[in-house]
């Protein structure tokens, strides 16, 4: 098979030399090698064949792009690309880091006001039971801690003085109002003392040891002022008993409870477990605090028991 060229033109062969190769008609002609039979002629100029060449390149380009850019061909193709599936869970993954983020300052924040609220500031109580509220998504300002009192208050103050001049060892002192005792009614556990009370070391309650799984009751009538889980003592569980008395129970394992529930005495409101880092097994840790001061529970577990 030959391909012979020609020239579709008469003008003089001087004329011809003038002109531009491109504009000249060509004519290719395809033959069969063996019988010299003529199989196809192309017509035309070498510009026009220029042309057709480049828009068969540019389809071609255009082709492979739409096909690497609207097909899963382009993540093996295209070097660094990020699937869409890869992007949603990085979306995924940033929104969860920044809730984690929102709560672990909230839940500091509280822990803060709460530790102030123990000792006895009522603003301090006031900003934790609007920093807790669950339907609150919004961070509370941290310029509001800076207002609570971190010593002793005059209620403090008073019931140590009022301590120190009666009988250290009575068993039912009543508080300012004159209602309530300092005591409480019920056992927060049907179980043994595993480790006392040592504010030496921090140790500020009692530790009870029974079947993991065994109901934590109420001591005394009260609302809950805290039900949430913290990393240190796990899920833990503060009631706000009347004559500023305050039980807190600690590494249970479930909170039957949540903040702002009213409880009776003697109710069932967690249940005994092992959680948060400061455990090295299933207990619970009990507080008994009156006006801000942690008092040593033991004295009113006989009381009850009888």
């Amino acid at each position: 098979m030959q391909a012979l060229v020609g020239r579709e033109t008469s003008v003089p062969v001087a004329d011809i030399r003038n002109m531009s190769l491109w504009k000249h008609r060509l004519r290719v002609t395809v033959f069969d090698e063996s019988s010299y039979s003529e199989i196809r002629v192309f017509n035309g100029t070498p510009r026009n064949w220029a042309g057709w060449l480049a828009l068969a390149v540019g389809l071609m380009m255009g082709l492979t792009y739409l096909t690497v850019a609207h097909t899963p061909l382009r993540e093996w193709v295209v070097p660094g690309y990020v699937a869409e599936s890869t992007r949603e869970d990085m979306r995924e993954t940033r929104a969860m880091a920044d809730s984690l983020t929102l709560l672990l300052a909230r839940q500091e924040m509280s822990l803060t006001a709460l530790r102030h609220s123990l000792a006895g500031d009522s603003s301090a109580l006031a900003f934790l039971q609007g920093a807790s509220d669950p339907a609150d998504n919004t961070l509370p300002d941290p310029a509001s801690l800076s207002t609570l009192e971190t010593g002793a208050g005059e209620g403090e103050m008073a019931l140590r003085s009022q301590i120190d001049q009666e009988d250290r060892f009575a068993l039912q002192r009543k508080s300012s109002d004159g209602n309530a005792s300092i005591g409480f009614p019920f056992l927060p556990l049907a179980g043994s003392i595993s480790s006392g009370m040592d504010v030496g070391i921090g140790h500020l309650g009692i530790d009870l040891v029974a079947p993991e799984g065994t109901a934590v009751q109420a001591v005394d009538d009260g609302s809950v002022l805290f039900s949430s889980y913290t990393v240190e003592t796990g899920y833990t569980l503060l009631i706000q008993h009347r004559g500023e008395r305050v039980s807190v129970y600690k590494h249970c394992a479930s909170l039957l409870k949540r903040q702002g529930d009213l409880v009776s005495g003697g109710e069932a409101v967690a249940l005994m477990g092992n959680t948060g880092e400061l455990t090295t097994g299933p207990h619970l840790h009990f507080e008994w605090w009156v006006r801000g001061r942690p008092l040593d529970p033991t004295l009113w577990l006989g009381r009850v028991a009888e």
